[in-house]
């Protein structure tokens, strides 16, 4: 069962906005930046004193996604080399080298 909401943070009331279609595309671009719904970032845009942040910058989303992976894979082959692993380890990293051209390729598009 979802838990109640505090009365003081009820949602009661609903405003309907009309929006041309360069304003919502901008909205919905923006909003994917964050990520989150067209109206969440309209609330947040006019109520919110502090910039809205976005958390990845520019960036395609699979973009960033393959990137945190390469990252992981860094971690755990540099973990490997501490470990004196370093005959197994090889072509890892030279398919983690090809990963990474790839990324970078794609965020200099």
């Amino acid at each position: 069962m979802r838990p109640r909401v505090e009365e003081s943070k009820k949602r009661l009331f609903q405003t309907n906005i009309r929006l041309s279609i360069s304003e919502r595309e901008f909205a919905k671009e923006e909003a994917a930046k964050i990520p989150c719904s067209v109206p969440n970032w309209i609330r947040r845009a006019a109520f919110n004193k502090a910039r809205i942040i976005v958390k990845h910058s520019g960036i395609d989303r699979d973009t960033y996604r393959q990137l945190c992976s390469a990252g992981n894979n860094l971690n755990q082959l540099t973990k490997r080399i501490n470990n004196q692993q370093f005959p197994k380890i090889f072509n890892e990293l030279q398919e983690l080298k090809k990963l990474l051209v790839e990324i970078h390729k794609q965020i200099l598009k």
